[in-house]
Order: C-alpha cells, then sequence, then structure tokens
C-alpha cells in the first residue's frame, strides 16, 4: 500500500480555497447574514418572549456581551420588551414570521446543498424541512433561553461555554440532516465539529469585540449604530457556518479519496 503524499497535507488548505470560490462562499455568507437579520431575529424576538422565564431577547444580549450605558439602552429600545411582543402577537403575525423564517432556511439550506454538491430537492420537501428546522430551533431556543442562566449559576461560566461547545456540534449536525435528509451522520460530522469549534472560538471573540463595537457604534450613530454591529457580527457568524460546511465537505471528499484508492491497491 502506498503511502500519502507528503503534499497532501499542503493541497488540503488549496482544495477547501477551491470548494469555498467554487459555491460562492462570500456571497452565500453575505446571503446568510442578511436573512438572518430581517427573518431569523424577529423570529427570535417572538419566541424569546414566550420561552420561560422573565428575560427577552434584549436582556439576553445585554447580558451575553455585558452592555452599559448608551449600547445597553439602545438594545433594549431596538428590540421590544417580552410583555410589549405578546401583546402584538396574533396568529397573522405568527404565519407570517415562519414565513420569513423559511426564508433563512433556504439560504442555509443552499449552502450545504452547495458545499457538499447535493442537488435542490422540490419545493416541497425544501419546504417541510425547512419548517421542521424552524420548530426545531424554536424549541432549543426555549430550552436553552433558561438553562444557559442556570448553567452559570451551578458550575460558572466555564461549564456554560464547554456545554455550548457540545451543543453546537450537535447543532451543527442536525442542521444538514435535517435540511438536507442526510441519512449517514458520519458524513456531516467532520464538518460539525469545525463548526462547533469555530463556533465556540467566535463566541470569546465576540464577547471582548461585540461590546467595544456597539458601545462606539451607539455613541456615533445611536440606535442604528446597534443594528450595524450586530450585522457586522452575523456576517462574521455566517462565514463561520459557510466555512465550516465547506472544510468539512472537503474533509469527507479526501477521506473518500483515499478509501478509494486504498481499494484499488487490495485488487491489484
Amino acid at each position: 500500500m502506498r503511502l500519502p503524499r507528503p503534499d497532501a497535507a499542503a493541497e488540503f488548505p488549496l482544495a477547501c480555497l477551491h470548494r469555498f470560490t467554487a459555491i460562492e462562499g462570500t456571497l452565500q455568507a453575505t446571503v446568510l447574514a442578511a436573512q438572518a437579520f430581517t427573518s431569523l431575529i424577529p423570529f427570535t424576538v417572538v419566541a424569546s418572549a414566550f420561552a420561560p422565564g422573565d428575560s427577552d431577547l434584549a436582556d439576553t444580549i445585554v447580558e451575553r456581551f455585558g452592555l452599559e450605558g448608551e449600547s445597553a439602552a439602545s438594545v433594549h429600545q431596538l428590540f421590544a420588551s417580552a410583555g410589549t411582543t405578546q401583546s402584538a402577537v396574533t396568529w397573522i403575525s405568527i404565519v407570517i414570521l415562519v414565513l420569513s423564517a423559511l426564508s433563512f432556511t433556504r439560504a442555509l439550506q443552499r449552502v450545504f446543498q452547495r458545499a457538499y454538491g447535493r442537488p435542490a430537492g422540490g419545493i416541497k420537501d425544501d419546504t417541510r424541512r425547512g419548517l421542521v428546522w424552524v420548530l426545531a430551533f424554536a424549541v432549543w431556543l426555549t430550552v436553552t433561553s433558561p438553562l444557559r442562566g442556570s448553567l452559570e449559576d451551578v458550575g460558572g461560566v466555564v461549564v456554560a461555554v464547554t456545554v455550548s461547545t457540545v451543543a453546537g456540534f450537535f447543532i451543527w449536525l442536525g442542521t444538514p440532516l435535517i435540511l438536507l435528509g442526510e441519512r449517514d451522520w458520519r458524513r456531516l460530522a467532520p464538518g460539525a465539529a469545525i463548526s462547533g469549534l469555530l463556533g465556540a472560538l467566535l463566541g470569546v471573540a465576540a464577547g471582548i469585540y461585540v461590546p467595544i463595537a456597539m458601545d462606539w457604534s451607539a455613541d456615533k450613530y445611536g440606535l442604528i449604530g446597534i443594528a450595524f454591529a450586530l450585522q457586522s457580527f452575523l456576517l462574521v457568524a455566517a462565514f463561520v457556518v459557510v466555512i465550516g460546511a465547506v472544510v468539512g465537505a472537503t474533509v469527507v471528499e479526501r477521506i473518500g479519496a483515499i478509501s478509494l484508492e486504498a481499494l484499488r491497491e487490495r485488487v491489484r
């Protein structure tokens, strides 16, 4: 059996870059961030308002990034309180929010389809899978909102971050499983692990950068500055999703190529 070529490791980053360029990764990340800002955040506001506990999305953002002063006040002004949201929600608005959230799932689905080379499904199947993901996301948000604070109270920030990292792996394993209809979870595990790791690193960096960006934006631009800071954070997060999918798909492709080459050697 032949040993792997010495330059195989050097070729891997180039293969990832080629796949990222082939799927138009920058465009995919930009669209995903825009859809998250216009579709997913409103859905999250409503889901957080109906989640157990007294906090809403504004409280979560302020506590997560340790905001104070003008930036904290701007965040509370930008996002309605839980009581206001609950009183304003109607069945029609819920339907509109779900349909809007489905536009985000379609953008997310397109990222995984292009990264893993999967053909687009029919409108009916894609909509059904997107709806399942939206419902799963609402359940996850409802359950983890009060759980995060409990973990910090019981075991400190380290325990909460560790659990969040592990949860990130399962989130990015379950997301393509649902949206792609993939049955072999092992094909998606490398991408989920990479996305979980990058997400954890982003969370640490965001805890330092986001408060500074929000304070500066709130002081300079006021309320709209908070929107700018959130959009920039979502754009970085979208790049994390795209890069995780690209690297994971490349790993699977490389493993498949190595296995095929080993099989051919055995046949010979």
